[in-house]
């Protein structure tokens, strides 16, 4: 069984260090046994990070680009028992944005927690951030393709053909129970050229190329990577082989 200590030397060993700004994607159930349950992964994560630390988790729901509302104070985050937990932590703040929403705890929760911003991976976005921060991403018990949105914000950035900006308009609640319709914007796949995400191939030449850390803790592969690195190599090795990060479906 995992223990808080266990798990604090884990991420330590696999290269998390106090200061770090760490976005962490996660299967709380790829880990195994945990003494203490989901508390015990989150405060294990801030133990390693440190006071100057900052944790920031995906908090994201899709339901808004089916026309449902959304409520940066209640609406349930889809990304995992982890994510929720820190959501509902009464220190987190959480980034408003309909779909891509994070919930941050530490240093540059304040800082992080206020952007304000339309498109999902725009510069300004907690992506873009996390390269200004030179943060880290972790990912606990998923493939690259189950985890990796950074790619997606790569894609935006450096412009592919294969994916275009699609508005989505709806009902928003902000931290204060105000109430008003709202535009968003999201990089979507191209559909009708049967564009179908796969990123597992980048990640696995990111692997073989050092950038990623694969450390077994539990039950759970868990990877590291400095987005900045991440962002690097990526933006290199798509212009060489957009396939890296997609695959077209063919006609059955």
């Amino acid at each position: 069984m995992l223990t808080f200590e266990t798990l604090v030397e884990g991420f330590r060993d696999l290269g998390v260090q106090e200061g770090d700004t760490l976005l962490v994607h996660s299967s709380y159930k790829s880990l195994g046994e945990v003494e203490g349950g989901l508390q015990t992964v989150v405060r294990a994560l801030e133990a390693a990070l440190g006071p100057e630390g900052t944790l920031i988790m995906p908090t994201f729901n899709f339901d808004f680009t089916q026309g449902k509302p959304w409520d940066v104070r209640k609406t349930r985050s889809k990304m995992g028992a982890l994510t929720e937990l820190v959501r509902m932590d009464p220190r987190s703040k959480r980034v408003f944005h309909p779909f891509y929403s994070f919930a941050i705890l530490g240093k540059h929760a304040e800082m992080l927690g206020s952007l304000r911003y339309k498109s999902s991976y725009e510069r300004n976005s907690v992506f873009g951030k996390l390269r200004d921060l030179d943060g880290k991403i972790m990912v606990i018990g998923l493939s690259y393709t189950n985890s990796m949105t950074f790619f997606h914000h790569i894609e935006q950035m450096e412009g592919v053909d294969y994916r275009f900006l699609k508005q989505f308009t709806g009902e928003v609640t902000d931290e204060n129970g105000n109430t008003y319709t709202d535009t968003f914007e999201m990089l979507v796949r191209d559909i009708d050229k049967g564009v179908i995400t796969e990123v597992d191939p980048m990640g696995e030449l990111m692997e073989k190329a050092g950038i990623i850390k694969v450390a077994k803790i539990g039950e759970a592969d868990v990877k590291l990577m400095k987005a900045n690195e991440v962002y690097e190599f990526t933006a290199r090795e798509m212009k060489r082989n957009p396939h890296l990060l997609y695959y077209i479906k063919k006609d059955e």
